[in-house]
């Protein structure tokens, strides 16, 4: 094995724990791995403001893979700093149906997340975090907004309680050329360009901090996370992962009620050296 110059840490199901919060445990392996040369950068499917607040708790570095890898982010500029956004007509058709369907959905424009008031009260009962509060904008109809104002949009957050209903709208978003449909857990579905993935975001950040993908590690847990995994030369699965994520990675660690991640970065430091 390479040395590890870097290490992609996916947020929900991964470096969160189920309770959605950093454990002491994660920081500090981090704040270690950084210490011993690592670098040691987010990778999620949520949104710039989101994911900065918890690459503050974590202590990772300043550039981050973004809304599923349609977006780049610096936590200092509080920012995107590169977007790859779906086909404008493929992103108001997405956003009609699931208005349709009655799904909850938030829309990612750049810093921006588009949601109606229905959408507002239900995301409202979990996420109370500063990024999702300054990143929300609270619209009638998400659909005709991008619609009217022409909106660049990188990528659609839908969730439900029922599978069903999950199942019936990922069938008609498949439908619609330009996107490309995936998941992060049972209750969700994510909607991003077909040019976008983790993996190719990841690529891109390695070559800005001088590295490659060829000595970079990823750990990830669910659908989302397959293309970055497959593509770094050290893919670890959570203990909590999918089958399918498994079956990709070279290793496995604990899950992330057990602090998984941490037990995974010190693994990385001991083998660097």
């Amino acid at each position: 094995m390479k040395r590890i110059d870097l290490i992609a840490l996916d947020l929900d199901g991964t470096a969160l724990n189920p309770q959605n919060q950093v454990s002491p445990a994660t920081a500090d392996a981090v704040r270690r791995a950084r210490e011993s040369g690592l670098h040691v950068v987010v990778s999620t499917g949520r949104i710039c403001g989101e994911a900065r607040d918890f690459a503050l708790m974590l202590g990772t570095d300043d550039q981050m893979v973004t809304s599923g890898g349609a977006t780049l982010s610096s936590v200092s500029q509080e920012r995107c700093t590169m977007r790859m956004s779906m086909p404008w007509e493929a992103a108001v058709r997405a956003s009609a149906v699931v208005e349709r369907i009655g799904m909850i959905t938030m829309v990612y424009a750049g810093e921006t997340l588009l949601i109606t008031p229905y959408d507002d009260i239900e995301f409202g009962k979990y996420k109370s975090n500063e990024g999702y509060l300054s990143s929300k904008k609270v619209v009638p109809s998400v659909a005709e907004y991008i619609a009217t104002n022409h909106v660049s949009v990188d990528k659609m957050f839908i969730r439900s309680h029922d599978p069903v209903m999950l199942v019936r709208a990922r069938a008609q978003l498949e439908q619609i050329p330009g996107i490309r449909v995936m998941s992060s857990a049972a209750d969700n579905l994510e909607v991003i360009t077909p040019a976008a993935d983790k993996g190719v975001a990841l690529g891109m950040l390695c070559r800005e901090l001088g590295t490659d993908l060829d000595h970079a590690a990823a750990i990830g847990d669910s659908e989302n996370d397959l293309e970055m995994l497959n593509a770094v030369a050290l893919p670890i699965a959570m203990g909590n992962a999918s089958a399918a994520v498994k079956n990709l990675c070279l290793r496995e660690t604990l899950t992330n009620a057990q602090d998984g991640v941490a037990a995974a970065i010190d693994r990385i430091i001991a083998e660097n050296g």
